[in-house]
């Protein structure tokens, strides 16, 4: 029973990590062409599939606290151990693939950022005030007293 459960399990993570990466590539296609109203599509899109993930996760915790894919392995029968053993390969492989994505994904949003400060500081290049300023202090300027006494 624990076996098929979590096949079940290991099965639904694979398919959630494996659409977080489709969105992670379409991601990577719309930074490239800057298009901010797919790219906030995107993001919705992307954290709705983060929830759905983080509800398998709770559910993997709840039925297996203290079990591990190990502990089963070790009760499952060759096909099913050979099953269970797939499917672990193949979200390490889609969780190794997500991660490099979203770095890349990281790094094509600070060149991003870069390009749009650089952007603005040529538009709004940082001049020297137009006004006078003195910078010499007026010894006069004394805030904590009057040159009048108005008590005399």
């Amino acid at each position: 029973m624990e076996t098929a459960q979590m096949t079940s399990l290991l099965e639904r993570l694979l398919k959630s990590h494996e659409d977080l990466l489709a969105l992670g590539e379409r991601k990577t296609e719309v930074l490239k062409l800057g298009d901010m109203k797919a790219l906030d599509v995107l993001l919705k899109e992307e954290d709705l599939q983060v929830k759905k993930l983080q509800m398998i996760e709770k559910e993997r915790m709840l039925k297996f606290a203290n079990v591990t894919l190990g502990d089963i392995l070790n009760q499952s029968e060759a096909p099913e151990e050979e099953k269970l053993l797939h499917l672990q390969e193949h979200l390490v492989q889609a969780y190794g693939a997500l991660k490099s994505r979203n770095e890349l994904n990281q790094e094509l949003l600070e060149q991003s950022l870069q390009y749009v400060n650089m952007s603005l500081s040529m538009v709004q290049p940082q001049s020297e005030p137009s006004t006078y300023s003195n910078t010499k202090k007026n010894p006069y300027a004394n805030h904590s007293s009057s040159l009048f006494d108005s008590k005399a």
